[in-house]
């Protein structure tokens, strides 16, 4: 049954891609209206998301949500789509991690896959790479993934106890899940669940809110909550053809318990410990042009970045893990060029490099730390630091550091008294 299922659902996405006709469309899954793929898709992706992205790509979409929307991307991160479809979560997750990111789509579907490599080179996506395998059985190493996001696909699998294993698995320690699915606000009737044309439908295997956070914390992940995002209305003209095997008296009393949702969770995070994994300790000349490469591929400017600029604290164990850098300014000083290699941005090295640095500042006697950021404002807070606006930096700081003119005006400034 398992195996029937598996091609019933890669047949009615093969026509869907080929005849254009999306998963709930006419020739579909669903049944003969395209109004009801539109009661799923539609109005999930804002124009300025899928610019410069295929023309047709935003049409052949089959997803129930937005998950690269709600998921935090950052640059440098490795993500991976499950059952990536024509591509267009993959496309939009390898902007938002950059040239230094990567974007892994997988999909079981030739025609699927056909059409996302096409899209790809339409778009000149370069990090951006498409595999051929089941959601099951994911062919990428362990630990070797940041985000794993998925659009209305899980839903589809008739053994997701063995996808979220498999998402455990690939996941680095302090992964996460961004998951758009549907699910159910209560159980379906039995006969819903034992038909294929709803099971490829992306209704009969949608799991319970409850069951989908209880199969998640058994495989080990944190933090995991539902999140609804669209509740669908089952008695419309167009959205009784996503329910064909359904009586009006069933639609009426399975009403409102249809819905979309965003999926979190994390994998917990594996913690180094400094002295026993890594040590922290001054950079010397040496160490430079490690310390601009770091910044380079996290995206971050590595202007005036130099030995005689500042004291910069680096976290190495053999390779540079981190690095933290402190320009005195009487006795204020300027936090910068704040990086972490991903494959260790999960690790308390970021942590432990910021309590290290305030540990060294209050004791040569500085009182006021400022800096600078785009991408870590919410660490700092965790340690005091407030909100101010830039022109509340000194001056002199802001004319002596190279950042006052690098930075550009959307970093946050910040604040904290020592």
């Amino acid at each position: 049954m398992n195996e029937e299922i598996r091609e019933q659902v890669r047949q009615r996405y093969a026509k869907a891609i080929t005849t254009r006709a999306g998963c709930c469309g006419s020739s579909g899954c669903c049944g003969d209206s395209r109004d009801a793929t539109s009661v799923i898709t539609g109005n999930l992706y804002q124009d300025a998301e899928v610019e410069g992205l295929p023309q047709n790509l935003l049409a052949t979409s089959l997803g129930c949500g937005n998950p690269t929307a709600l998921g935090n991307l950052y640059a440098g991160e490795t993500v991976l789509d499950l059952g990536s479809g024509a591509g267009l979560d993959v496309l939009l997750s390898a902007k938002r991690v950059g040239p230094t990111g990567k974007a892994y789509g997988l999909d079981m579907t030739d025609e699927m896959l056909a059409e996302a490599n096409a899209n790809k080179a339409k778009a000149g996506m370069t990090n951006a790479e498409f595999l051929k395998g089941h959601i099951e059985d994911i062919p990428l190493p362990d630990g070797s993934v940041d985000v794993v996001v998925s659009n209305c696909v899980i839903n589809l699998s008739v053994d997701k106890d063995q996808v979220f294993r498999e998402i455990y698995r690939v996941l680095k320690p302090g992964g996460r899940v961004a998951v758009s699915d549907i699910v159910t606000t209560k159980p379906l009737p039995e006969g819903v669940r034992k038909s294929l044309l709803a099971w490829s439908g992306c209704v009969a295997g949608a799991l319970t809110s409850d069951e989908y956070i209880a199969k998640l914390t058994g495989t080990g992940f944190e933090e995991a909550e539902v999140v609804v995002t669209r509740v669908y209305d089952l008695i419309s003209p167009a959205a009784k053809e996503l329910a064909p095997w359904a009586s009006a008296a069933e639609l009426e009393e399975f009403n409102g318990s249809l819905v979309s949702a965003f999926i979190r969770a994390k994998k917990p995070t594996r913690a180094l410990r400094a002295g026993t994994d890594y040590t922290i300790r001054a950079a010397g000349g040496e160490c430079f042009p490690a310390i601009r490469g770091l910044l380079e591929r996290s995206d971050l400017t590595a202007a005036g970045v130099s030995a005689d600029r500042g004291t910069y604290y680096l976290a190495k164990s053999g390779e540079l893990l981190g690095v933290l850098g402190v320009e005195r300014y009487g006795q204020a000083s300027l936090l910068r060029s704040f990086a972490v290699e991903p494959a260790f941005r999960k690790t308390r090295i970021g942590q432990t490099l910021i309590e290290h640095v305030l540990r060294q500042m209050r004791e040569g006697g500085c009182v006021t730390a400022y800096v600078l950021t785009n991408t870590a404002e919410s660490l700092f807070a965790k340690y005091g630091f407030r909100k101010i606006q830039r022109e509340q930096i000194p001056g002199d700081i802001l004319t002596s550091s190279a950042l006052g003119t690098a930075c550009p005006a959307s970093c946050v400034s910040m604040c904290l008294e020592l």
